[in-house]
């Protein structure tokens, strides 16, 4: 039986640019580009980091500027200014400002410029005080980034032309008795302030769900995730109202926590105890209209109505107009029975996340056979 032996010569492999496109290389800065970027920047009196800047990536870096604390309460604070061009002519501006003593030290906000005139964006920068990035309630810094879309832009003049021209809040950052808060707020879509709890590695958070939602109706019920605590907290959808209401309702959060966590968990139920029942009746809202739209189900059938009236059309097209409203919501309901309020068991808001676990015990059944109880962790 005659063999055949078949040969394969793979094709030679394409080049990576096949693959992932051909990036092409940023052209690095020159000195006379330099020379007329920082034009603006030397006339109000700041000069040119060129040890920290970099050429290559077309960013430019300013020597920092101390600002000493305030009285009391105000930390003292870095100013750090960055400027990074595009060679599109499209220019960000970055100020840092980092807390340097006191409370919340290392903890730094940003805010942020885009546009085309670079001397519109620093006029735009140096508007906002620099006490605005970093506010204290209750003796505790309150780190806020803002980002602002200077407005006249020749490529966004028509895409953006409803921008807003003054400082959008975007993230916030506190600590509060080992607690470390960072709260993000979507600036395009409207959508409520996420608020992320998290503790120190090897550390573990035992708080309540209606922590923040016994502030007021705006704030919802924590959910425990792993290893943080996510909740969410309703504020104006637009601007000029949304920054404004975004900076009331974080002050309000962080006052209440600095006072909360500032006592034992043993007195929270006592203080709240009004508050943590009107958190109950607001969870379990959406049962209660679930349950009340099956328990008038069967009632429709006894109404007396015409062929042409609107209540007979909006009752036909109930179950679609249900399932738009609930997309159209910012936040899915969650239907759920809540639980009663109840004194908390934890001694303290921060433990250690490394536990005991107990030996396992023998346990001898009637018909002699042994059995090993599952691990129990020491609480």
């Amino acid at each position: 039986m005659n063999q055949v032996r078949v040969k394969y010569d793979p094709p030679p492999p394409l080049p990576s640019s096949f693959y992932h496109g051909r990036k092409q290389q940023a052209t690095p800065l020159t000195h006379h580009e330099i020379l007329s970027l920082i034009a603006p920047f030397s006339q109000s009196g700041r000069y040119t980091d060129l040890a920290a800047s970099d050429r290559v990536a077309r960013k430019l870096a300013f020597k920092p500027i101390m600002h000493a604390a305030d009285g009391d309460d105000q930390p003292g604070l870095r100013e750090d200014l960055l400027l990074e061009v595009q060679e599109t002519n499209r220019a960000r501006l970055l100020r840092n400002v980092t807390i340097v003593d006191g409370p919340g030290a290392g903890l730094a906000s940003t805010l942020t410029a885009e546009g085309h005139d670079i001397g519109l964006l620093l006029e735009q920068i140096e508007a906002v005080p620099i006490r605005r990035q970093v506010k204290v309630y209750s003796g505790v810094p309150l780190v806020r980034g803002y980002y602002i879309d200077v407005a006249g832009n020749p490529a966004s003049a028509e895409s953006d032309s409803d921008a807003p021209s003054g400082p959008v809040l975007v993230d916030a950052k506190a600590s509060i008795q080992g607690v470390h808060l960072a709260f993000q707020a979507d600036r395009k879509r409207g959508m409520p302030v996420e608020v992320k709890l998290t503790a120190d590695p090897g550390q573990e958070l035992h708080l309540p769900e209606d922590l923040l939602a016994v502030i007021g109706w705006s704030w919802r019920p924590l959910v425990h995730i792993i290893s943080y605590w996510r909740g969410t907290i309703n504020v104006a959808r637009r601007e000029p109202k949304r920054t404004p209401d975004i900076e009331h309702k974080l002050g309000r959060t962080i006052q209440h926590l600095a006072y909360t966590l500032g006592k034992s968990p043993g007195s929270f139920h006592q203080r709240y105890l009004r508050a943590r029942w009107r958190v109950t009746f607001q969870r379990s809202i959406p049962m209660l209209i679930g349950l009340s739209l099956l328990a008038i189900t069967p009632a429709v059938r006894y109404l007396d109505m015409a062929d042409g009236s609107v209540l007979r059309m909006l009752i036909f097209h109930a179950p679609p107009i249900l399932l738009i409203s609930l997309f159209v919501m910012r936040e899915m309901p969650r239907i759920e029975i809540p639980p009663v309020p109840r004194p908390l068991r934890n001694r303290t808001w921060v433990a250690s996340a490394v536990q005991a676990v107990r030996q396992p015990k023998i346990d001898t059944s009637a018909d002699g056979k042994s059995r090993a109880k599952p691990l129990e962790a020491e609480t």
